[in-house]
């Protein structure tokens, strides 16, 4: 957002209203006073709302209570007592752990997902965790620019179709293999979706013995590219028999597995990267959670415009 604009007090509604649902039993109010022995400024949850509003919108700390000058709404309503300051939203936003936002993106993707919903996709993407300009990274840390850097990082997420919601995020170092990660983005979804799910779809780097059975025994189908040197053993196991579907009849299998699918979690990475998140907080943490705010938002609009219609 630019210096020049202002929050529009409709949409930060909009945004608290849609995920108070979550965010009220998740951030209850402390029975604690602060450290002078005033009471809170204004109701926790929503102070968090407006925090993620502002961390997915790129507004710095210093301009937020600035931009909210429109939002009478949060004191008529009985939101806030006033408009917190910089320092409050910092210290708020510094408590809420990292899990809790993956929570609230799986939580809202929960809700976006439906009956039709039988496919599942499922793929990682690198971010960038850097303060300032590249060229500083150049300059003065040409050894930190490596891909185990610690100012890389990977984004593991499970989307459903053809809702595109986001049902399962999760976060590692850039150098973790995609088919490692598999377990935990899949044990932190929903039972009912993936009680649901008939295909998921994968790239080449989950195939795996493992993961192939694991949904064979769930009896769900894996729609996964086997690799160039996979080979065909002649047996009936369900990876020769992928194998050699593939390589014998590769336009029958594409036409009844909708191989075409798998693309769609990369559109959903792409989405995101074009908004250029700016991370300009200094705690690798912070970091992180500021990211995780941009697939929240992600999950929102769609929340958004399922309401437009």
């Amino acid at each position: 957002m630019k210096p020049t604009q202002i929050i529009d007090p409709l949409i930060l509604k909009n945004f608290i209203i849609l995920h108070q649902d979550f965010l009220r039993p998740k951030f209850p109010e402390s029975k604690k006073t602060t450290k002078k022995g005033r009471p809170p400024v204004g109701l926790r949850w929503v102070i968090i709302a407006i925090c993620a509003f502002g961390r997915a919108d790129n507004i710095v700390w210093r301009q937020l209570p600035s931009k909210l000058r429109l939002c009478n709404f949060l004191i008529e309503d009985g939101y806030c007592k006033k408009i917190p300051s910089k320092s409050t939203f910092h210290n708020y936003w510094d408590q809420v752990p990292q899990s809790s936002i993956k929570s609230w993106i799986r939580m809202s993707g929960h809700s976006l997902t439906s009956n039709g919903d039988e496919d599942l996709a499922l793929d990682s993407s690198g971010f960038e965790l850097i303060i300032g300009s590249f060229w500083r990274l150049v300059k003065w840390g040409k050894k930190t620019i490596l891909k185990s850097s610690s100012i890389f990082c990977k984004i593991h997420i499970a989307i459903t179709l053809p809702s595109r919601a986001i049902v399962s995020i999760d976060t590692s170092k850039s150098e973790a293999h995609d088919s490692v990660l598999f377990g935990s983005v899949w044990k932190n979804m929903y039972k009912r979706i993936i009680q649901g799910l008939k295909r998921v779809h994968l790239d080449k780097a989950y195939w795996s013995g493992n993961i192939i059975n694991f949904l064979d025994q769930e009896n769900i189908t894996p729609v996964i590219p086997c690799k160039s040197n996979s080979k065909d053993h002649g047996t009936s196991s369900l990876m020769d028999t992928m194998v050699r579907m593939q390589r014998k009849m590769p336009g029958l299998y594409k036409l009844n597995n909708k191989t075409y699918l798998r693309a769609e979690v990369e559109h959903v990475f792409g989405e995101i990267k074009l908004q250029k998140t700016i991370l300009r907080d200094y705690k690798q943490n912070n970091k992180l959670k500021t990211l995780l705010c941009s697939f929240l938002w992600y999950n929102h609009k769609i929340m958004s415009r399922r309401l437009i219609h």
